[in-house]
């Protein structure tokens, strides 16, 4: 169960580039619960808890939370980073455009 859970942990490491995380398997009362914490980059921590018939199937539903979770925080970052960089050749465009207008002669 342990090296079930690690593999999970090591591939959302090296596919999301978390840089820790963490791993709770807890059976209360019969119900399997999985619990993983991700310490992302920037200061991000994302937290995901799920419950499944069995241990293996709880590990496998809060690996694909983390994952959602994972892409929506990535998916954020190239975003803003898409916007900033588009406002700035957007910017970079339009003052070429003013420099090459030909100007208007009296005549």
């Amino acid at each position: 169960m342990k090296d079930y859970a690690h593999d999970k942990a090591e591939r959302l490491a090296r596919y999301f580039g978390a840089k820790e995380v963490t791993v709770t398997l807890k059976l209360e009362g019969g119900r399997h619960i999985a619990e993983f914490i991700v310490y992302a980059t920037k200061h991000h921590t994302l937290i995901a808890e799920a419950e499944g018939i069995d241990m293996y199937a709880a590990i496998d539903v809060v690996v694909d939370k983390i994952e959602r979770q994972m892409v929506k925080m990535k998916e954020k970052w190239s975003d803003h980073h898409a916007r900033e960089g588009r406002t700035a050749s957007e910017t970079a465009t339009t003052e070429e455009r003013v420099e090459e207008a030909p100007e208007e002669s009296e005549e």
